[in-house]
Order: structure tokens, then sequence, then C-alpha cells
């Protein structure tokens, strides 16, 4: 499997849904995880804090290359750990309704782009109320 910079793999602790793990210390991430769990009408995926139990543990598993990032992670049915615009686009996908063509339309988006469009919102995320 080739991995891009925002993909990994990595043990999915038999958990069957895709498990999206955000910063439950960020306003914005809780918000961000609220908004997915209202559009998520087919339960599609289990959310999970970061610093919850069973979020630690799935960050230990994290692949050593993901390590050091500081993001919004996606560790998919098939154990694959994604991060930053990827797990967002992945996420889009996975919700109903025009949410998944959204998803559709930002992964044309070219991979670097889309990067940088997270990290530039994720340094000022603490600073939003």
């Amino acid at each position: 499997m080739v991995e891009s910079p925002s993909c990994g793999t990595g043990n999915a602790m038999n958990e069957s849904r895709p498990v999206v793990l955000f910063d439950e210390a960020c306003s914005m991430c809780s918000r961000g995880a609220g908004w997915i769990k209202v559009r998520d009408t087919n339960e599609r995926f289990t959310l999970a804090g970061q610093e919850s139990e069973f979020g630690e543990k799935l960050l230990k598993a994290r692949p050593e290359g993901l390590k050091q990032r500081d993001s919004l992670f996606l560790l998919d049915s098939q154990g694959r750990w994604h991060s930053r615009s990827g797990a967002i686009v992945r996420i889009l996908l996975g919700l109903p309704k025009a949410w998944s063509a959204i998803g559709a339309l930002l992964w044309l988006v070219p991979f670097p782009l889309r990067d940088l469009g997270y990290i530039i919102v994720a340094r000022h995320r603490h600073r939003r109320h």
C-alpha cells in the first residue's frame, strides 16, 4: 500500500465502524464532532475524544509517522489511519446527502492545498471560542 503523508496503517482495535478521534480540549474540534454526530444519521462513525480511555488506546497504536502529528484522525474500518484534510474528506464522503458530494469535490483539490487549508485553520483553533 502506498501511503500519503496523511495516511498510515495500524490496529483498528476490533472497532467495526470508522473512528473519528478529536481533541476534546479544543472547542472548535468538539463542535466539529457534534456536527458530525448530528449529520451521521446512519451512525456510520464512532466519535472518540483523544483524551478518553478509548481514544488514548487508539492513539498509542498510531503508525510512527503520525505519532507527532496534532490532528483530527480517522481510523477506518480496514485499520488505516487518516489525518488532517484526508480525514475530513473521508468523513464527508461517509455522510449522507449533499455532504458526500462536498467530500467528493474536496477530494479533487490537490492534497497539498487541502492540507495547507487544514493547517492554517488548526493553528488558530484554540483562539476561537
